[in-house]
């Protein structure tokens, strides 16, 4: 029966004890050797990342070490930390917007209203984003002129004679 990796687990361990952060290597393989900086050790992934003298990165499978490793200058930096630094206010913020973003999705879609009439609201929000909205069941274009059930030219009622025509061509024209 064959082993799944070819250096025993007890191996591997003695060669993560002298793969330390920092620490100035030389590690044998099967194709040759490296000279570098240990920058990371991934135990789970059976890697070692190398920083080489040309500022490269080698990965190394500990599987694939097979003269050793040889310290040539123990490493005296500590791993760096990984700093979570959360700031409150700024999810605050993001909360705050997310929530105003929703709103405002919210309130385009009409309660208990038809699909021809959210129909003719989507078109109309389209022509008219920061002056259509729903009041109720009613639709509201630039605050002047309403469109109330059943949504059609003869249910257009407000606003000035020109305005008031252009809507209701448009809603003739998006009859169901």
């Amino acid at each position: 029966r064959k082993m799944a990796h070819p250096t025993p687990t007890s191996q591997v361990d003695i060669l993560i004890g002298q793969l330390t952060y920092g620490s100035h290597v030389q590690i044998h393989t099967k194709i040759g050797y490296f000279v570098g900086t240990v920058d990371c050790v991934d135990v789970k992934a059976g890697l070692v990342a190398l920083e080489m003298e040309n500022k490269r990165i080698a990965f190394i499978s500990l599987h694939n070490i097979d003269g050793g490793v040889r310290v040539l200058n123990k490493g005296t930096r500590s791993a760096p930390k990984m700093k979570m630094s959360i700031d409150i206010k700024t999810v605050q913020e993001r909360e705050r917007q997310a929530l105003e973003q929703r709103r405002q999705e919210a309130s385009k879609i009409g309660v208990g209203v038809s699909a021809h009439a959210q129909a003719i609201f989507n078109r109309l929000y389209k022509l008219f984003p920061d002056s259509t909205r729903w009041d109720g069941k009613t639709i509201v274009i630039m605050e002047t002129t309403r469109i109330g059930p059943p949504y059609n030219a003869g249910s257009c009622v407000g606003g000035s004679e020109e305005q008031l025509e252009r809507v209701r061509k448009m809603v003739d024209k998006w009859k169901p």
